[in-house]
């Protein structure tokens, strides 16, 4: 007879007891608790048992499948290889069958010497350009394969930053003088073979998958549809903006990587920029996903038309990319919901009715790290233009690395943990400098870049109240240009960049403003920004020569860095590219020799030291020279007894005994670096960051006051974001050994 006594609503049931034997002592405590009347037999024999363990037998085995459910969200935790990429794919990181083994190579092409100059000059003319895709094959296994992912332009010239170097005499007549020149360039390669495979697609579907069976996809080059439109490969299907990279060569606006105009003139400064970067917005583009069989898929967005449905002369539903427009016209005006999820999405098109072309590299592992020397065969070469000809050499001074077989699931899980910790944004002032120098040195070579955070309110250090007051009187001649014909008409393009020389018109303006702002305001370097910048980016780059030079705010590489960061910015960051300011400067030393030394020989080692010491790959903005530091390193020049001083100036060694510094001359020698002409603040120049265009020293950055810079032997550098460069140090490293 049923317990009496039995109250459901007490039970006290313990939900954690989840393994085998746990449930089986749960459920014969809960009998003998609540039925002590109706079952008293627990023998293991009895059929009574019997249904007790097989009850604790199906909780055992639904415990374990809830627990092993929940580990396998958890990326840490997760074991099983589909679940593991899933996650990480939904953190950003994408997984490929196998990893590609990069590698620099080294190109030659040999061209004739020009025999009507007298220097044998190299005849350009014969130059080539070799298209990327260039095969080149391992000579001890014809099987591994490598591509060229960059051009190798032998038109161009430029620093070794830029892949080129300086052509190198091949041949020689029977006189001894030079009949060939050898022209070399460093090109990135990346292990695979281009393949192709073609998809038949009938009725759209949305999210439409196709799948690549090949087990060892590493990228996919290019979709097009018969149509001839290119299909674009995007991170995300929300992706609307799509990085287009434009060869000069495919460029009407350019003559080669120097020019932008049509006219052939020269980008200022001349700075080999071989490729521009651009942003289009395009509805036809996918993502790629790796199965857990290691095929590709290629996964297409939800934009198609919906059945039965056909243009007409009023606006018709559509789930085509981009926003569904309204099927009404009286809902035409209506404002659009952001929060009605997938029928405003934009997700881009899927293709219908078409066939898709597919080219992909296929080739990875880690049998592709070739040692050095082994990429050595070619079998076409394809130049830019095609047609062209030349006598083509190449091989890999360095052996291959990278490439790696099939992930395991704890190197999968560990990368993606990395790659969220990343975000792939610049939020710190570290993330922009670190993704200013990592842009592809084929939109244009950053040398050196300097970041900070400013102020929106308080942009160029004024007080609020002083830019409030620049901004009325702003806004009072834009006004009055709208106003007045008698006021400049370019008033307001001339007020973006920055210009306001515009006494004697009829403006409330009067002189003391327009010198206020001359001197207070620094608007953003594009005429379509309104707003107040958060982020000033500091750039030089560098020439064909290795020294630093200031881009302009119109130059090709800015552009191109403008288009490339903005991908990476936070939403509400503003970005302002600003040139940096180059300090050129000289050494002045004076040291005492060992009795037992050859004195030119120290002074040459003195010299050496210096330029190596100043070595502008060293050199950042902002960074202070330490010149007791530079006499230490004197010191150790084997020869040296002791150290007089150490001058760092820009025309004059103040450190030389008899030097007047009121009377600004030199009392002993003609030791000056640069004009007389050209003083340092310190003589009673006007403040301010003066430009030194002295007549055979232009280009030697601007004035600095070295000598009352230093302090405690240490040079201070400028507020301003600046560097100090020794330019020439051939010229501008001058000593004395006693």
């Amino acid at each position: 007879m049923p317990n009496t006594s039995y109250d459901a609503g007490q039970n006290n049931i313990n939900y954690i007891n989840k393994d085998f034997e746990s449930l089986k002592t749960s459920l014969i405590e809960y009998a003998q608790t609540y039925f002590p009347n109706t079952y008293k037999d627990f023998n293991e024999t009895s059929p009574g048992m019997m249904l007790i363990e097989m009850s604790a037998y199906v909780g055992d085995v639904l415990s374990f499948y809830i627990d092993q459910q929940y580990r396998e969200m958890l990326l840490p935790l997760s074991e099983e290889k589909r679940n593991v990429i899933a996650i990480s794919s939904m953190l950003g990181y994408k997984v490929k069958p196998v990893t590609s083994a990069y590698v620099s190579l080294k190109v030659s092409q040999e061209i004739d010497a020009d025999t009507s100059t007298t220097d044998r000059a190299p005849i350009y003319s014969q130059a080539i350009s070799i298209d990327k895709g260039f095969k080149i094959s391992s000579e001890s296994d014809s099987n591994i394969k490598f591509e060229t992912i960059d051009i190798a332009d032998f038109t161009i010239s430029g620093s070794s930053e830029y892949g080129v170097s300086s052509p190198v005499s091949s041949d020689f007549d029977s006189d001894g003088i030079v009949t060939k020149w050898m022209l070399t360039r460093k090109v990135r390669a990346i292990s695979g073979e281009t393949k192709q495979h073609s998809f038949t697609v009938g009725a759209p579907v949305k999210f439409l998958a196709l799948t690549i069976d090949d087990t060892e996809v590493t990228e996919i080059i290019d979709v097009t549809d018969s149509n001839g439109n290119r299909w674009y490969e995007v991170d995300y299907l929300a992706q609307d903006k799509v990085p287009i990279e434009t060869h000069y060569s495919a460029d009407s606006a350019r003559q080669n990587d120097y020019t932008t105009n049509t006219d052939g003139s020269l980008l200022d400064p001349v700075v080999s920029v071989p490729f521009s970067l651009s942003f289009i917005t395009t509805g036809k583009r996918f993502i790629t996903k790796v199965n857990d069989n290691d095929t590709t898929s290629l996964i297409f967005g939800n934009g198609i038309l919906k059945t039965g449905q056909t243009w007409g002369e009023n606006f018709l539903e559509t789930d085509q990319a981009g926003i569904t427009v309204p099927g009404t016209q009286d809902s035409i005006m209506r404002s659009i919901d952001p929060i009605i999820g997938n029928d405003y999405s934009t997700l881009g098109e899927s293709p219908a009715h078409t066939t898709l072309t597919v080219k992909y590299r296929s080739g990875g592992g880690a049998s592709f790290n070739v040692s050095s020397g082994d990429l050595t065969s070619y079998d076409s070469v394809t130049t830019i233009p095609a047609g062209e000809t030349g006598t083509i050499t190449v091989t890999n001074d360095e052996p291959a690395r990278g490439g790696s077989s099939q992930q395991s699931v704890d190197e999968i899980r560990e990368r993606a943990l990395g790659f969220f910790a990343t975000q792939n944004r610049c939020v710190t002032k570290e993330d922009y400098e670190a993704r200013v120098l990592a842009m592809p040195a084929k939109f244009g070579s950053i040398a050196k870049v300097y970041v900070n955070r400013a102020d929106p309110y308080i942009y160029t250090g004024q007080s609020a109240e002083d830019f409030q007051k620049l901004k009325d009187i702003a806004v009072t001649w834009i006004a009055a240009a709208m106003a007045d014909d008698s006021t400049n008409p370019n008033l307001v393009t001339e007020y973006n960049a920055g210009l306001f020389n515009f006494t004697g018109t009829t403006h409330d303006a009067n002189e003391d403003d327009i010198a206020y702002i001359n001197d207070n305001i620094n608007l953003p370097d594009t005429a379509d920004s309104a707003a107040l910048p958060t982020v000033e980016i500091w750039t030089l780059s560098y020439d064909d020569n290795k020294n630093l030079t200031a881009l302009s705010p119109t130059h090709l590489i800015n552009k191109n860095l403008k288009n490339y960061i903005s991908n990476f910015r936070i939403i509400t960051d503003e970005i302002v590219l600003s040139q940096g300011y180059i300090i050129n400067f000289g050494v002045y030393f004076d040291i005492v020799g060992e009795l037992y030394a050859n004195k030119q020989e120290v002074k040459l080692n003195c010299i050496k030291k210096i330029i190596d010491y100043f070595d502008i790959s060293k050199m950042q903005f902002k960074q202070p020279i330490y010149v007791s530091q530079l006499e230490y390193e004197l010191m150790s020049v084997k020869g040296v007894r002791a150290v007089n001083y150490v001058t760092i100036s820009q025309n004059w060694d103040y450190n030389m005994p008899g030097y007047d510094s009121d009377q600004g001359d030199l009392l002993f020698g003609d030791s000056h670096l640069w004009t007389t002409e050209f003083q340092p603040l310190a003589f009673g120049e006007a403040g301010g960051w003066i430009e030194n265009t002295e007549t055979g020293q232009a280009g030697y950055g601007y004035r600095f006051d070295f000598g009352n810079s230093l302090i405690n032997g240490e040079v201070r550098p400028a507020v301003t974001p600046s560097i100090f460069e020794l330019k020439n140090p051939n010229q501008n490293v001058k000593g004395r050994v006693r």
